[in-house]
C-alpha cells in the first residue's frame, strides 16, 4: 500500500515530466554533426576603387558556380594576394579573407570562382580579420541569383 502511495504524490508527477522532457531533447538532437571541409581561393585582383564601400557581390552563373566579388579593398597592390579559406558544414560557410598587400598600383577587387555549391540555401559568415570587416548572408544557389551585401566593421 505504501508503494502504492508514491503515484500519487505532486513529487513523482514533476520527477515523471523531467524525464520525459529529457527524452523528447533527446529525441531531437541532431544524430551526429557534419564533418567540415576546408578549401582554399586564390582571388583574381582587379582594378577598381580602393576607396569604395568594401562590399561582396555573389552571383550565380548558368553552370552552378559562383562568382564571388570583394570590392574596396585597400593596402592590396597588383602584387599581392587575396585568398579565401571556406570551412563548409553542411549549409554553413565560413569564409576567412586573406590578405597580403604587396607592391605596386592598388587594385580595388578580386574575383573568386566557387565550385561547391549545390542549389540550396546557405548561410554565409564572411570575416576579414586584417580588415577588422564582417558580412552575414543567406545565399540561395540558384542560377541568376545576385546577392550584394555590405561589409561592416
Amino acid at each position: 500500500m505504501i508503494l502504492a502511495g508514491i503515484f500519487q504524490t505532486v513529487e513523482f508527477y514533476v520527477i515523471m515530466a523531467v524525464v520525459a522532457a529529457a527524452v523528447v531533447a533527446l529525441s531531437a538532437m541532431p544524430r551526429r554533426t557534419r564533418q567540415a571541409r576546408l578549401l582554399t581561393f586564390e582571388g583574381d585582383l582587379m582594378p577598381g576603387e580602393p576607396e569604395a564601400a568594401p562590399m561582396l557581390h555573389f552571383r550565380v552563373m548558368r553552370d552552378g558556380r559562383v562568382e564571388l566579388r570583394r570590392t574596396g579593398l585597400a593596402g592590396v597592390g597588383d602584387e599581392g594576394a587575396v585568398t579565401l579559406e571556406v570551412e563548409v558544414a553542411g549549409f554553413d560557410v565560413v569564409m576567412n579573407e586573406r590578405l597580403r598587400p604587396g607592391r605596386g598600383p592598388a587594385v580595388g577587387e578580386a574575383v573568386f570562382t566557387m565550385d561547391f555549391f549545390g542549389q540550396e540555401y546557405y548561410h554565409i559568415r564572411y570575416r576579414s580579420e586584417s580588415t577588422g570587416l564582417f558580412a552575414a548572408v543567406t545565399l540561395h544557389a540558384r542560377p541568376g541569383i545576385l546577392v550584394d551585401k555590405e561589409l561592416l566593421q
